[in-house]
């Protein structure tokens, strides 16, 4: 049963200079297991996580933001770097009140801000699962050189940009320049000393395919998975297989 995701929406304060409120969505059953985080990559929105927000928000509290800048949190003009976004994450958590550790699920570039967030808050996760996620995010030249373009340029252009991206093109210019074109995955990844579960799609060429193979060799406590016929949108291509996935990695040694 599909669940009206816009029902379990709520604004969550993250920033007060600038203001900022990010559009959570929130649901929490009674004596859930867990709390699941979901965290969107760069251009997308809670929304992409419908299949797997159906599947475990009986047994588990699922949390879903749209990041600053995506979907319809506010879009302020602020810098859109790693540590703007970390701090947004654990505003979120700490405004629900949720003191448990979580488990991280991140697609795309929400893999690096799962991985990272896993690094500097160890304490506040319980696991880390990397959906498409890629040791280097760089993206289309096409879109690279058009995000180098002045913001009023962008502006102009933004009707002809792909309708898909959840973010105008102020926000995926300053997040691409600060966040996603500089982040460093052979760096980091082998920081993560958290039980991880590693999913991509065979067919994935969002980005270059040894960027995704290197990942899980990164990650000591790591379980890898290939889904096959699959291409970026992972979650939403072969939605049955990554819940099993995600089901057998949250089973895994009793975890609670």
């Amino acid at each position: 049963m599909q669940i009206d995701l816009d029902l379990y929406r709520r604004e969550v304060h993250v920033s007060i200079k600038p203001q900022v409120h990010l559009s959570v969505v929130d649901i929490a059953p009674d004596y859930a297991r867990r709390n699941l985080l979901f965290l969107h990559g760069f251009g997308g929105n809670a929304m992409q996580w419908q299949y797997q927000l159906d599947a475990f928000a009986l047994t588990q509290r699922v949390i879903a933001p749209d990041l600053r800048g995506h979907g319809i949190s506010d879009k302020p003009h602020s810098v859109y770097d790693m540590q703007e976004l970390l701090g947004d994450i654990e505003a979120v958590l700490d405004t629900l009140g949720i003191s448990e550790k979580v488990v991280l699920v991140g697609h795309s570039f929400g893999a690096a801000l799962a991985a990272e967030f896993a690094i500097t808050r160890p304490r506040r996760v319980e696991g880390v699962i990397l959906i498409a996620g890629a040791t280097r995010y760089k993206i289309n030249p096409i879109y690279r050189n058009l995000l180098k373009l002045p913001e009023k340029v962008l502006e102009a252009l933004a009707p002809f940009i792909r309708k898909q991206l959840w973010a105008p093109p102020f926000v995926l210019k300053a997040m691409h320049a600060r966040a996603v074109s500089t982040w460093d995955g052979p760096q980091r990844y082998p920081q993560i000393h958290l039980p991880t579960l590693v999913i991509r799609g065979h067919n994935d060429r969002v980005f270059e395919k040894p960027q995704f193979e290197a990942v899980p060799a990164l990650i000591s406590q790591v379980e890898d998975i290939d889904v096959g016929a699959s291409g970026h949108m992972v979650m939403l291509e072969r939605s049955e297989a990554v819940n099993r996935a995600i089901s057998r990695f949250l089973d895994a040694d009793k975890r609670s």
